[in-house]
């Protein structure tokens, strides 16, 4: 048994009420949603490709997965230090990293706690961006690849870091190597907002869920952000009921069925929809929580580590 207070019981069910209240049952009825959505924009199914179609496209090329990874040790602001890494790695063994780290403690400007807390937010997504967007270069220009596929929306490099973005974009164009990004997550709200003017907190994720059959694609202009020149497409790949979103370079719209091809064919049937090889390049980058102890007590001297970096809670018995 969960050693669970009513009081928290009450909560989750008032919770739950109120969820019903806002997201009211039949209201996100797939086959409804689905003939709304074929309104403002299409649906067409899409085959994955044999291995020798998938080389013959590549046409001796390689595919570069690039992915980043960020984790902190444990503590309060600011007593925290955040370790980031990012690698590029291809398909034919190639493999560039970097990596930085940030902490709060060597920050000069004084600010609120509140404004402290959203700026170190904002710095940890924009070093981490930097640092993917920045192996991505480093491909390019020494491997020439086919195609680099980006875990995340190529938009979020652009909201991040506009400047190396527009520089990564302009280099991939000009070398001849497609980009595309596979976010797993759909933040958008356009579609959702078109469909139900009055519902405001409902987002695409939600009215897309359980819509769309594994294999098939969903195209709208509505879909497109305004600023950067990308197109975008929400892919079912797997047998997942999210779909995923997928994006590139308006530029490079020419091979937008070619790279969505790509991603369902590297996309295992009963995963949750994003390709393997990008899973490869996540579980290989990925910081976890014994990688930053271990890092911490090798590097920081033992004095600044317990007075600065170890929460009073780690003394706990129990």
């Amino acid at each position: 048994m969960l050693n669970v207070s009513e009081e928290l019981k009450r909560r989750l069910q008032e919770a739950n009420r109120e969820l019903r209240r806002v997201y009211p049952s039949g209201v996100f009825e797939p086959r409804l949603i689905r003939e709304r959505l074929a309104r403002i924009g299409r649906f067409s199914p899409i085959r994955k490709w044999t291995g020798g179609q998938m080389n013959a496209w590549l046409a001796g090329g390689s595919l570069v997965g690039v992915d980043g990874s960020v984790n902190s040790t444990p503590g309060t602001h600011p007593h925290t230090l955040s370790v980031f890494q990012a690698l590029a790695k291809g398909t034919r063994g190639e493999e560039h990293w970097d990596a930085d780290l940030y902490t709060p403690l060597l920050d000069t400007d004084e600010a609120g706690e509140e404004g402290e807390l959203a700026r170190e937010a904002k710095q940890r997504g924009r070093l981490l961006a930097g640092l993917e967007i920045g192996v991505a270069r480093e491909a390019i220009r020494r491997w020439k690849p086919r195609v680099i596929m980006m875990d995340g929306s190529l938009l979020h490099f652009w909201i991040d870091q506009p400047e190396a973005w527009e520089a990564l974009a302009e280099e991939a164009e000009k070398a001849g190597v497609l980009l595309v990004g596979v976010a797993e997550e759909i933040g958008t709200r356009t579609l959702a907002r078109r469909l139900f003017p009055d519902g405001t907190a409902c987002a695409d994720r939600e009215i897309l869920f359980g819509v769309m059959q594994s294999g098939e694609v969903f195209l709208s202009e509505l879909l497109n952000p305004s600023g950067p020149a990308l197109w975008k497409a929400v892919i079912c790949s797997s047998s997942s009921p999210q779909p995923v979103g997928v994006d590139g370079l308006l530029s490079q719209e020419g091979d937008r069925e070619e790279l969505l091809r790509l991603v369902h064919t590297l996309t295992p049937a009963q995963g949750r929809g994003i390709p393997l090889w990008l899973d490869i390049v996540d579980r290989e980058v990925r910081v976890t929580d014994p990688l930053v102890a271990a890092l911490v007590e090798k590097y920081i001297d033992p004095d600044l580590r317990h007075r600065l970096l170890v929460p009073k809670r780690k003394d706990r018995v129990l």
